[in-house]
């Protein structure tokens, strides 16, 4: 999974609008933040360490959202750290936590979920 640090709005809308992405995890979190600062090494290692084609991490400063109107009006959230997860341009996931053991959770799940074809087969087929 590539891990990036976004710094404006035009960098996000470029990478996100990027068809190449499969599944999109953004981390919206604030460098004055305590419960953000005391999963941050873990999240790192653990986002480094996922193996899914064509994925990319984003990490999104908070400041920069309440700073900028586009950010803003693309994300309205209240508290952080926030996660956004999508595939194919489509919002699969989002949560707030700073429990490690949950984000682990819901990304596996939500991976788990959208990784595979999203179709099935009847029976009858």
């Amino acid at each position: 999974m590539k891990f990036l640090v976004i710094k404006d709005f035009e960098e996000f809308e470029n990478i996100f609008n990027d068809n190449n992405n499969d599944i999109i995890l953004i981390n919206i979190s604030a460098s004055w933040c305590k419960p953000c600062n005391s999963i941050k090494e873990e999240l790192n290692i653990y986002i480094r360490d996922l193996t899914i084609e064509n994925s990319v991490f984003l990490k999104i400063d908070y400041d920069l959202i309440e700073g900028d109107e586009d950010f803003a009006k693309y994300f309205e959230i209240s508290k952080i750290p926030y996660f956004f997860m999508y595939k194919d341009k489509s919002k699969i996931s989002e949560f707030q936590t700073a429990n490690m053991d949950n984000i682990k959770a819901e990304i596996n799940k939500a991976i788990e979920k959208n990784i595979h074809n999203t179709f099935e087969l009847s029976n009858d087929f």
